[in-house]
């Protein structure tokens, strides 16, 4: 490991330079190429957080000037990776120009809007499965933008990159480690396939984050960060919940209470003002998607081809399937992530019970993408020295080189490197390490001495 103040240089630049690379080509590369690019990106990445963890040479200001310049390329390069952003800029529209709900109006329904060529095909029917509170934030950014494609997609850019600096500046003011810093605003995860591709689950970390730093000081401030963030994505329920849960066993009941009282109201409040059932209803043909990167996506064949014949027909198999493994996949991940919160909870401080909940999720879900895993990485962030940590960094890598491993037209031996590997590999990988983060959760914990270390962030570190 370089721990030279050259070598540390030498390293922020190759992440710096793989990244802005990975954000200007995206898919674009040869498959051979990308992997190179990726594999050789995230290593550095990794090598640079591990050197400036344990020797900080490299100054302060070089590191804020590398976050925030590749924050700024980012946002000005349109998304390559992923077109959902024009999807948000759609809905956004639904409301400031139609005047309608986007969770009762598909944007195909506008063919004469100028936003509408540039949504993917697969959203244009597709009503909004977003929380009340990100559809009024598009409305107001789409009401100010008007018909311009250009200030649409940046909107949405900028919203997610300022929740990834204040990400950063959150772990920096917990930990007071510029190493834990950079594994937030450094990290090609976030840079990539969150803010250059303009996904919520940035505002969904950076909110996260900041409900649990100040739970315990501030427990109805908190329970009003919860409240808006579960009225972002309603997936941010599994951490809030958690989060609630472990207060009221180790903690405070009291202030579970609060936390727990606040959260609820402001969600049903949202979705009552959204249209109550009508906002909810998008979000069932949501559920029963499985991706190709999932775990689940392999069982759903299995069972496809183990049903067809005696009386099946495939379209019925595959029906049947298609139902039922999601919603087996569903209630499975969602109990080992309760399993293994119940395991962390012996430790000190929510963090690792939040983190351990979300990575199962992350793992196990029938639907998981890239930036899934945004609201797990300031967590791990904030605990940098556990060797699970580094497991679900590379993780979050090849789940990154996984996307989206579609098979080509014409295939070829470098063509279907991606594809056939990871539809073979990425479930094996997410397996073990699941099986990895369950015998950690619950494994007998021994007396050591103690080490100097982080105290568990407290709103008196953020004043």
């Amino acid at each position: 490991m370089m721990a030279t103040r050259t070598g540390q240089r030498t390293l922020l630049g190759v992440v710096c330079v793989g990244t802005a690379t990975l954000i200007v080509i995206g898919r674009g590369a040869p498959p051979p190429a990308f992997i190179v690019l990726v594999v050789g990106t995230f290593v550095a990445f990794a090598a640079l957080i591990w050197s400036l963890a344990h020797a900080q040479l490299v100054g302060a200001r070089a590191l804020i000037l590398a976050c925030i310049a590749l924050t700024i390329f980012a946002v000005a390069v349109p998304p390559r990776a992923s077109k959902d952003v024009y999807a948000y800029v759609m809905y956004g529209r639904i409301v400031a120009q139609h005047h309608a709900s986007p969770y009762t109006h598909a944007p195909a329904e506008y063919p004469n809007d100028p936003a509408l060529q540039r949504v993917q095909e697969s959203f244009k029917n597709t009503k909004s499965v977003y929380g009340p509170v990100f559809t009024g934030v598009s409305a107001v950014g789409m009401g100010v933008c008007g018909s311009s494609p250009l200030c649409g997609r940046m909107f949405f850019q900028t919203l997610e990159a300022l929740a990834v600096l204040g990400a950063a500046l959150l772990v920096l003011r917990a930990t007071g480690s510029w190493a834990a810093a950079s594994f937030v605003g450094l990290n090609p995860v976030m840079l990539v396939s969150v803010v250059n591709g303009a996904h919520p689950d940035g505002l969904v970390a950076t909110g996260l984050l900041a409900a649990i730093v100040i739970a315990r000081e501030r427990p109805v401030l908190a329970g009003a960060v919860l409240g808006i963030v579960t009225l972002i994505k309603i997936n941010a329920l599994l951490p809030a919940f958690v989060l609630i849960a472990w207060l009221l066993v180790r903690d405070d009941k009291r202030k579970a209470a609060i936390i727990g009282l606040t959260t609820a109201v402001l969600l049903v409040a949202g979705y009552l003002a959204a249209g109550g059932s009508r906002a909810w209803s998008p979000l069932h043909p949501t559920a029963l998607l499985v991706s190709h990167n999932s775990i689940w996506y392999s069982v759903a064949r299995w069972m496809t081809n183990a049903l067809t014949g005696d009386g099946w027909t495939y379209a019925r198999a595959a029906d049947y399937a298609a139902h039922f493994v999601p919603t087996l996949g569903l209630i499975v991940a969602l109990t080992i992530a309760l399993l293994v919160a119940a395991g962390r909870s012996r430790e000190h401080g929510p963090v690792p019970v939040v983190a351990g909940a979300l990575a199962v999720y992350v793992l196990a879900s029938p639907y998981v993408l890239p930036w899934y895993t945004a609201p797990l990485i300031p967590l791990l962030a904030m605990r940098w020295r556990s060797r699970t940590t580094w497991l679900l960094l590379s993780y979050s890598a090849l789940l990154f080189l996984a996307y989206p491993s579609r098979y080509p037209v014409h295939r070829s031996f470098t063509g279907l490197i991606l594809p056939t590997t990871l539809a073979s590999v990425l479930p094996v990988v997410e397996v073990i390490v699941l099986v990895v983060i369950i015998a950690s959760a619950w494994r007998p914990r021994q007396k050591q001495r103690p080490v100097p270390a982080p105290a568990e962030p407290s709103a008196a570190h953020l004043t």
